[in-house]
């Protein structure tokens, strides 16, 4: 199922964002510890199947970090969607190969029945322990967008993939950015997935209407992130630079994960409420599916 055909409709798109597999690099690994990725496949089945009735699909991350195996995004997608029938969409970084490699990772997930796909630039490696090398071989979101669908053009098996790209609703008031969104655009994106909300619903909405007022014409799904506690909260801020206000910044020190949740069902219920303007939402579980039933219901 193409996430963007549901959007089509009218309909509000839900999306739920689920942990991949991960594994300690090999210099971390300590000699008495095994692993056990069939397990942890199963478990992400079990997810998927518990909360398919509350999402249209499921967004898998590609999470780096200088300490941390990460198993590959479209393979994983390509598992589970064999075994669950769900949309599975993984995510593809432009960061850690050329673009040959990113390239044919993009038709492997075409033949293996992949239909839907996030592309996002990444973030350079910036740990202390990190050995990995940060490699950009790709110009843009927007040339390697050109190229899949050049390629698409080309497959006897005739699929068009629906492409994902993220958007940063906090720039859209800057032209250079909007310039940046458009040429996304016009390479073929579908959807654009707006940065977690923290913002009141009402200033948020507004920056919507702005951001359709700048020429942005795709549709946007925004990220909702259920904070645990005050010290993830500020985690969260120093780390990516969100804003959370002063008052639920104290409120989630006096109330954790439980007011985390609160914040977290008032933004989604408030993009319900606004459903003409916000196209869907995609809950981040981090790691708890838990989370995105307590959110949504």
């Amino acid at each position: 199922m193409l996430i963007s055909d549901i959007s089509k409709t009218g309909a509000f798109v839900r999306l739920i964002e689920l942990f991949p597999p991960g594994l300690p690099v090999p210099e971390l690994m300590k000699d008495s510890q095994t692993f056990d990725l069939s397990l942890r496949f199963e478990k992400l089945v079990e997810s998927i199947n518990a909360l398919e009735t509350l999402a249209d699909g499921f967004s898998l991350p590609e999470l780096k970090d200088s300490e941390r195996i990460h198993l590959n995004s479209v393979g994983i997608a390509s598992e589970l969607k064999r075994r669950t029938g769900s949309a599975i969409i993984p995510t593809l970084t432009l960061r850690d190969s050329n673009r040959q490699n990113i390239l044919g990772t993009v038709a492997f997930a075409i033949y293996s029945g992949i239909e839907n796909i996030l592309i996002v630039r990444g973030d350079p490696y910036q740990d202390k322990l990190s050995s990995p090398k940060n490699v950009y071989d790709i110009k843009n979101v927007a040339s390697i967008v050109s190229s899949i669908r050049r390629i698409e053009s080309h497959l006897s098996e005739g699929a068009r993939l629906c492409i994902l790209s993220p958007i940063n609703m906090q720039r859209t008031s800057d032209p250079s950015y909007v310039e940046i969104i458009r040429s996304r655009e016009i390479a073929g994106v579908d959807l654009f997935l707006a940065e977690s909300l923290f913002e009141d619903v009402d200033t948020y909405v507004e920056r919507i209407r702005a951001a359709r007022k700048a020429g942005i014409r795709v549709p946007i799904i925004h990220t909702i992130f259920p904070l645990r506690s005050h010290e993830d909260a500020l985690a969260c801020m120093a780390k990516f630079g969100w804003r959370i206000s002063e008052k639920e910044i104290q409120s989630l020190k006096s109330r954790g994960s439980e007011f985390g949740l609160e914040m977290a069902r008032e933004r989604y219920r408030g993009l319900l409420a606004n459903k003409g303007l916000a196209q869907g939402a995609c809950i981040s579980t981090r790691g708890d599916t838990e989370m995105a039933r307590l959110i949504t219901t």
